[in-house]
């Protein structure tokens, strides 16, 4: 029998380029699972606010109906409410039962999934400086995701005009680290300084980890000034509360109008010479930049499953039912060998997954090719999983332009 030579088979169709002989590489999730002891507590973050701040039952009663109040007035009233509404109890009870248990909820898997060495760099004697801190969410966060950091001496400077907000987070934190298990025995808890005021407000000490998380948005929604001007005076003044070794991470709502503003701040980092860390898997241009009418980076977690039945429970009683959390953010830093490292080319998962036109399932990435498409099946990747896949890969030898969009197609099995 004669063997066909590689030039007498039968040529492969156009559309099905052959990647089945190597299928794609595992992704790294964005959003990682929690150590044990992080995730029972919270579980129960709502008893840990009552046995600080206990509400009567009447009070417990009428909780649903403040928080869908408070939503409000934090998302299509936002125009309306006052700047200082964190300094009225019950405003600041159903902010800290509601939207920091969320906060947290969608915070510590994004912490625990960021690279390891992503910290690497904090030791004893290191200042974290938290801008728009309220109940000190990011820094229970960061003590939950991240047991490595629990053994330093760190300073924690929070700072918000609610004087309110950051006594009952320094409360809620000390219970949180009494409900976790000590790294030494020895072992003490983060040093916190609250610092009643706005942005800008003078700190005693350069710090190596700045973070920022919901706070950007309350400043630049009502402005009147251009976007970009905003996100490079903000940028000054980040780097100005900066040690020479820092990292910024700068977290906001997965909207369009802050996922702009987060890919600003990016270009405004990359421009002070720093890396992404995370979630850019290269320094060009960013393909998803939030302008009108088109992409926007931002990443969503399934809450179904990973959220706490209690907190679900609430959420409906309040008419908030909610099943996905998302989230726009950078994690930039001025020192090396944080980031994930990676072999060929990587590639960020970004939306859910889209039909195509010819019916097959792909999802918008980005990577240093611009905006991809990675057509895969849909049970294959999740929002925010990154992708490695090598230089000699089939599908990286002739991708498609999409027809619509003009991303790359890349096809993974």
């Amino acid at each position: 029998m004669k063997t066909q030579t590689k030039s007498e088979r039968p040529a492969r169709p156009h559309n099905t380029p052959d990647t089945h002989r190597k299928p794609a590489p595992k992704p790294q999730p964005l959003f990682a699972r929690l150590p044990k002891e992080s995730q029972e507590i919270l579980q129960n973050f709502d008893q840990l606010v009552q046995d600080i701040q206990p509400l009567n039952a009447k009070q417990l009663q009428q909780l649903p109906d403040v928080i869908k109040e408070l939503s409000h007035s934090l998302t299509d009233e936002r125009n309306s409410r006052r700047i200082g509404y964190m300094n009225e109890t019950r405003q600041l009870s159903a902010y800290t039962r509601y939207f920091t248990w969320w906060n947290l909820v969608r915070m510590t898997p994004l912490f625990t999934g960021f690279p390891a060495a992503a910290f690497a760099h904090l030791t004893d004697d290191s200042v974290i400086l938290d801008i728009g801190s309220g109940p000190l969410t990011v820094v229970m966060a960061l003590w939950l995701a991240r047991p490595e950091l629990r053994t330093k001496e760190i300073t924690c400077y929070c700072l918000d005009i609610s004087q309110n907000a950051l006594a009952l987070g320094e409360e809620l934190f000390l219970k949180v680290v009494s409900k976790t298990a000590p790294a030494t025995p020895d072992q003490k808890p983060w040093h916190i300084v609250r610092v009643k005021g706005e942005s800008g407000t003078a700190i005693r000490r350069k710090a190596q980890l700045i973070t920022c998380a919901n706070m950007f948005n309350e400043q630049y929604w009502n402005s009147e000034k251009p976007l970009e001007e905003i996100a490079k005076k903000d940028c000054e003044l980040l780097m100005s509360y900066a040690d020479e070794k820092a990292t910024m991470l700068l977290i906001e709502p997965g909207i369009p109008r802050a996922a702009r503003f987060v890919s600003l701040m990016r270009a405004a980092f990359i421009r002070k010479k720093m890396h992404i860390v995370s979630p850019c898997p290269h320094a060009g241009e960013c393909p998803m930049e939030g302008k009108k009418g088109g992409k926007w980076c931002h990443f969503v977690l399934n809450t179904e499953k990973t959220a706490p039945a209690k907190l679900h429970k609430l959420s409906d009683k309040s008419g908030l039912p909610k099943d996905r959390a998302s989230l726009s953010f950078v994690l930039a830093s001025t020192v090396t060998g944080t980031e994930n490292g990676t072999d060929g080319t990587a590639i960020r998962v970004v939306s859910d997954a889209i039909s195509l036109y010819d019916r097959s399932s792909a999802r918008y990435s980005c990577s240093e090719l611009g905006l991809t498409l990675v057509q895969a099946p849909e049970a294959a990747f999740s929002s925010g999983d990154l992708i490695s896949v090598p230089a000699n890969h089939p599908a990286l030898e002739h991708p498609q332009l999409d027809r619509k969009s003009g991303a790359k197609k890349i096809r993974l099995q």
